[in-house]
């Protein structure tokens, strides 16, 4: 019992420690809180003394609940604006077939290698398309093992890093002059405004969250995610019982989960769950909740920190792992290749493609770096956009790649 009560703590607490030190210590702000909360759940997973049967089921509860909870939060905090995808579309476009052609042609040359190479594929365009939250949802959906899961978003974050450092150093020159390129006058003015964005990822979100109004908004979020849960299993349930009648078979309490068929009970549900709460972010009471992501996002760290703690490093096969490395970077710095050939061909400019792409695999909070580095605020809002749509379609394409795939 006290080893359980010790857990619960750490995870509640140990992501306000980090975010906090991240906060203070500039090197481990470019790190992220997300890579030292895996580092830190490895350490603590493998301490003989504090790992039994109870605190195994308590990892196992948070690591099972976390994303139903924290998927819909993030969904609800994406603003979605017409009126800022206007131009953006064809180069969303040209961004997401470049990552899922990129992944075809890395699953012939390594993914086929790899054991479990469609759950990891779909785990890839997920992450690629939309982000962490993402690649968590489709752990869940696709049955995938916490060890491989640590291990590919490590993985990622340390590919993105070069894929990041490239564009700087001359990535954005070479691009310019390939790609079509209009010059921008970018004044103090721009400036301030971009940085004002980059200061704002940097702020701390939580703040006032346990004022008054911000715990109103927690209970608001709260009562959200439960009737998008509740309408996603409704979906689910309903659905699979159609599936059983209508293939004849005998009506009892398996008919709930398993008309599908095994292992769709929780690709349906997560798909559903991702339907509803994107159609409950077109709702006004819903956009209100600005702290929505925050809170989501703090649950996504919770999850980062149990899920590590129950991978047992002894199972991974580093002579296969090569293989996984291999197809995650080919992914990334293919897809970036694809892009620049298809952007030449639809005539996109060439900070649009840059910004477009950033969006796709870092994820829309490093786009007004890349920004501030072009010197080019008119791609601020686009870029941010269209990471925000990436979010949004990853788990669909998620899936949808692991079964193609699982079909050969």
């Amino acid at each position: 019992m006290i080893y359980t009560i010790i857990y619960l703590l750490i995870f509640m607490l140990a992501p306000a420690f980090v975010l906090w030190l991240c906060r203070k210590v500039n090197f481990l702000g470019k790190i992220g809180p997300i890579l030292i909360l895996y580092i830190f759940g490895v350490l603590i997973g493998q301490i003989p003394g504090l790992n039994n049967e109870a605190t195994f089921s308590l990892k196992d509860t948070i690591t099972t609940v976390m994303i139903p909870l924290a998927l819909p939060m993030m969904l609800f905090g994406c603003s979605f604006n017409f009126k800022d995808m206007k131009g953006i579309g064809k180069s969303l476009l040209v961004g997401i077939v470049a990552v899922l052609v990129s992944t075809v042609l890395g699953y012939i040359l390594f993914g086929h290698r790899v054991e479990n190479g469609p759950q990891i594929a779909g785990l890839l365009v997920g992450c690629e398309t939309g982000g962490t939250i993402n690649m968590a949802a489709l752990k869940q959906a696709l049955h995938v093992s916490n060890e491989t899961y640590v291990l590919l978003n490590s993985y990622d974050m340390l590919v993105c890093f070069l894929y990041f450092i490239f564009l700087l150093s001359v990535g954005i020159k070479w691009f310019r002059k390939v790609l079509p390129h209009t010059e921008e006058v970018y004044t103090a003015e721009n400036e301030k405004e971009v940085q004002a964005q980059i200061e704002a990822a940097n702020a701390n979100p939580y703040a006032g969250l346990w004022s008054k109004k911000g715990i109103g908004q927690i209970f608001k979020v709260l009562l959200a995610v439960v009737v998008c849960i509740v309408l996603s299993a409704l979906v689910v349930v309903l659905t699979n019982v159609t599936m059983t009648l209508i293939k004849g078979e005998p009506f009892g309490l398996s008919a709930l989960t398993g008309g599908f068929g095994k292992g769709w009970f929780m690709p349906v549900f997560i798909l559903s769950l991702t339907t509803f709460s994107l159609a409950a972010s077109f709702l006004k009471p819903v956009r209100k909740l600005d702290k929505s992501y925050d809170i989501g996002l703090y649950l996504i760290y919770i999850f980062s920190i149990a899920v590590a703690s129950m991978a047992d490093v002894t199972k991974l096969n580093f002579g296969q792992e090569i293989y996984t490395f291999l197809f995650l970077l080919f992914i990334i710095f293919a897809s970036l290749l694809v892009q620049v050939v298809l952007s030449k061909l639809f005539n996109i400019d060439s900070d649009m493609m840059v910004v477009t792409s950033v969006s796709l695999i870092n994820s829309p909070p490093f786009v007004p770096m890349m920004v501030t580095a072009m010197k080019n605020k008119k791609v601020l809002v686009p870029g941010i956009t269209v990471g925000i749509i990436g979010f949004a379609v990853g788990n669909y394409l998620g899936v949808l790649m692991c079964q193609l795939f699982s079909m050969f």
